[in-house]
């Protein structure tokens, strides 16, 4: 039975006391209409606070008709439910489920076509069943299927009111469309129900297989990699000649590893570049595995969380030994000396998951995102995701230096990443995943590398087999062919004649010497490569780039390390070659921190004292002795 807002006060008293009435966040409300809202609310306290209806309807320049429908809606409606209360308050809020109270519509008594639809299923049930069975096979894939439309759909609606007889003077034949509108809408409704409902049958299941196999987490059994570019504009000064030179920075790359179990970070690294290779990706993999070591703070106001570090910075030891690794199919992550780490030394199973699918690792993706809100959006994008969009840089502050540096980024990041293990997670139970890792070393049977090998885990370390060659005839010393360029020593002289191929280690950031052994473990000393290229501790990568680009960029190869810094120096305004300057400047300069100095009528470095006799060595293009 339907009673008035005035009869329910009457059966429920404690209904005049609105501070007892559900509370609805205005903010949950629609913007449009938590203007509405809030003056609702207003309306129907003044009216339970006992105000008589036609002030309240002055006070807000309404009917004393309106106000009796608002506190109908809310207070009315049938004495066997509750009443709507907070909830009618909200404008265009749909309460009731709306039914049709007259016949359907004829030609002779053409009624309206409101919740007409409606009123058809439920005089024909079977229509019903039959229609709902279509679209339950269609969400569910079945072979037998159709793929249906709205326009199909009507047909079989047509199709089963044909086969029963159905009068054609009645709802639907009156209407111009036949009814398509109404078996369209309720096509597409029912078909997102049914799909919703077997989403959230298969996300409980799920969720109870992860349940149920909480026991098997555990530290280091897999961990996901990968790299996020970062727009973002800062500056760095460097130091040429002692003079310091500006130079702007507008891409970043920043590389992560994180536990997928405890969702610990276990390192972090900053690349000045926009396209990482595999030496990038070997720093990350150096700091995940070496004893980590806070960096001097120089910015004001950034400090470390107390105990936040990464893994390898425990006290206790940090065990060396990987599950599974899971990173996307990038090139350089199918390189030799990516895998060989990864599946020889650590023992690992390498994952490169398949093309476009990141969602097989979206942990990181949430590391990124938290990344982005901590730092890198929190400054003027150098892109921005469209022309106008205003995180972008204005043109205005674009001429401008920059304020933010890039060892001030470094440092940030250092501290961003090292608080994410210090910062509880809902996802693993409220629990720091410092600490959860910590519990995991502990009491679950993870593999500790003795300290005896794990020293000899170098993930800059390289070794390879080349041959050995001696032109005798031409009066040269024996060489080694190897990274572009001839490597000579004296140690390679007692192996000439013994010896076809010998075993090179070498350091990927520094190739300028190199250690040579006999395939039987005998140590022959360092090599070293020419004197062209000894002016410069110089990473693989760089010569690997040197030799590619020397043609089209016409370097000079007598002194190629100063042609191609010279070509970046010149060139330092454009995006690429201002990251590669700072790359290679930080790789010129890692003996001498002090900064680089050019002089044109700088002698080359001296020959090793290593060698028997120097003056047989010096390297002069002048007289060099040239094959003809």
């Amino acid at each position: 039975m339907k009673t008035s807002w005035r009869e329910r006060l009457l059966l429920d008293p404690d209904l005049r006391h609105f501070t007892d009435w559900p509370v609805i966040p205005t903010n949950s409300v629609s913007s449009t209409h938590q203007k509405v809202f809030l003056r609702n609310k207003a309306i129907v306290a003044k009216v339970l606070a006992g105000d008589p209806l036609q002030e309240v309807a002055a006070d807000y320049a309404l009917s004393p008709g309106s106000i009796s429908q608002i506190m109908d809606r809310c207070l009315g409606g049938d004495d066997a439910e509750p009443p709507a209360l907070t909830q009618a308050l909200i404008p265009n809020k749909v309460l009731v489920d709306k039914q049709r109270q007259q016949a359907l519509p004829t030609l002779q008594q053409p009624r309206g076509t409101a919740c007409s639809f409606k009123q058809l299923l439920l005089a024909l049930p079977e229509l019903k069943k039959e229609l709902e069975s279509k679209i339950q096979a269609e969400v569910d894939d079945k072979p037998e299927a159709e793929k249906l439309t709205p326009l199909s759909f009507l047909g079989h609606i047509k199709t089963y009111l044909a086969e029963h007889h159905w009068p054609q003077d009645q709802y639907p034949y009156t209407c111009r469309r036949g009814g398509y509108a109404a078996a369209r809408r309720y096509y597409l409704k029912r078909k997102d129900e049914l799909i919703q409902q077997k989403q959230a049958k298969r996300k409980t299941h799920r969720s109870y297989q992860r349940s149920a196999h909480t026991k098997l987490r555990r530290a280091l059994r897999a961990i996901q990699i990968d790299e996020h570019k970062l727009h973002f504009r800062s500056r760095i000064n460097l130091v040429l000649n002692d003079e310091l030179i500006p130079l702007p920075i507008a891409r970043a790359t920043v590389l992560t590893a994180i536990d997928v179990d405890n969702e610990c970070m276990l390192g972090g690294h900053l690349a000045p570049t926009e396209h990482p290779n595999q030496q990038d990706l070997l720093a990350l993999l150096d700091t995940c595995i070496s004893p980590w070591q806070p960096m001097i703070l120089q910015t004001p106001g950034l400090s470390y969380e107390p105990g936040a570090c990464f893994p390898s910075g425990l006290p206790e030891g940090f065990p060396v030994s990987f599950g599974f690794v899971h990173m996307d199919n990038a090139w350089m992550h199918k390189a030799a000396s990516i895998i060989k780490p990864f599946c020889e030394y650590f023992g690992a199973t390498l994952n490169l998951g398949l093309p476009g699918v990141p969602q097989a690792r979206r942990l990181k993706e949430s590391v990124y995102d938290y990344i982005n809100t901590k730092f890198s959006n929190r400054v003027d994008s150098t892109t921005g995701s469209y022309p106008t969009d205003p995180r972008k840089e204005s043109r205005k502050n674009q001429k401008k230096p920059s304020l933010l540096t890039y060892q001030t980024s470094e440092e940030a990041l250092s501290v961003i990443l090292t608080d994410w293990n210090v910062i509880p997670r809902p996802s693993i139970g409220g629990a720091k995943p410092l600490e959860l890792m910590q519990y995991q070393l502990s009491n679950h049977f993870i593999r500790y590398i003795p300290e005896s090998l794990r020293a000899d885990w170098k993930p800059f370390a390289g070794s390879i087999v080349v041959p050995l060659l001696w032109y005798r005839h031409e009066k040269r010393h024996p060489h080694v062919n190897l990274f572009y360029t001839k490597y000579q020593g004296p140690g390679l002289i007692s192996v000439a004649t013994k010896d076809k191929y010998i075993r090179v280690e070498f350091d990927r950031r520094d190739v300028r010497q190199v250690h040579a052994y006999r395939l039987n473990g005998e140590d022959l000393g360092e090599i070293r490569a020419p004197m062209s290229w000894q002016r410069f501790p110089h990473s693989l990568a760089t010569r690997q780039w040197i030799h590619k680009n020397a043609k089209q960029y016409h370097l000079d190869m007598r002194d190629p390390l100063t042609s191609y810094f010279k070509l970046l120096l010149e060139n330092r305004g454009k995006p690429s070659f201002a990251l590669s300057l700072l790359k290679v400047y930080t790789e010129f300069t890692a003996d001498t921190p002090d900064g680089l100095v050019f002089s044109e009528g700088q002698e080359a470095m001296a020959e090793p004292k290593s060698f028997e006799n120097p003056s047989k060595y010096s390297w002069d293009y002048h007289q060099a002795n040239h094959r003809r």
